[in-house]
């Protein structure tokens, strides 16, 4: 198994901490790294999604963002961004916006919604960020998702943070443990993990393509 250690010194990665944690788009909290931000828009355009799944919206700028590339990329695609507490600051007609809990994911993205989605899908992961609900989803989305797909597991970069523990291991920790037991599910899209440096990504090891 690859290392999950990012690429980002020590001494760099609390200032870019810093500029992530405070990162907007078009005023809504957005919560996106820029390295991250830059390979998103390479795997769009050469994914080209039908459907994008965000789970976890917060206050919905990363779902906006996304949103906004798609169009600039002329990709129709809709956008389902899910969330214990549904964004309410705002609404667009691209976006629709669910309650649902990361850990039962299959209670919001029932068997006919899911059909009603077409592949491939981009579904990028950025809830609770701990062990036992980055592994439920990953269960999930290993069973709903199809050849083709592509999932991101946010937010591993928590280990290099020191945070890890706080989130009962952390996401780092449900991949390894996933991609151990089912190698034949999802296999880590190097060049996307790797675009700066390895594993210059506040998601290592987490651009998984569904086999």
């Amino acid at each position: 198994m690859r290392s999950f250690k990012t690429a980002f010194p020590p001494e760099l990665l609390p200032s870019v901490q810093a500029g992530t944690m405070a990162y907007t788009y078009k005023g809504v909290k957005c919560l996106k790294d820029p390295f991250d931000l830059a390979i998103y828009l390479k795997l769009i355009w050469d994914l080209k999604p039908k459907s994008l799944i965000e789970i976890g919206s917060n206050q919905g700028g990363g779902a906006l963002w996304f949103a906004d590339m798609l169009s600039i990329s002329g990709i129709g695609c809709p956008v389902v961004s899910i969330d214990l507490t549904p964004v309410t600051g705002f609404t667009d007609p691209r976006i629709a916006f669910l309650a649902g809990d990361a850990a039962r994911l299959g209670d919001t993205l029932s068997a006919e919604m899911r059909a009603a989605l077409p592949h491939p899908w981009l579904v990028v992961e950025d809830s609770a960020h701990t062990y036992d609900v980055t592994l439920a989803a990953l269960h999930f989305l290993a069973d709903a998702t199809v050849a083709g797909d592509v999932v991101v597991i946010e937010d591993g970069v928590i280990d290099d943070l020191g945070m890890a523990e706080a989130y009962g291991g952390g996401p780092n920790s449900a991949v390894a443990e996933f991609l151990a037991a089912a190698p034949d599910k999802f296999r880590i899209l190097t060049r996307y993990c790797d675009m700066f440096g390895v594993n210059a990504t506040y998601n290592p090891n987490g651009y998984l393509l569904r086999l």
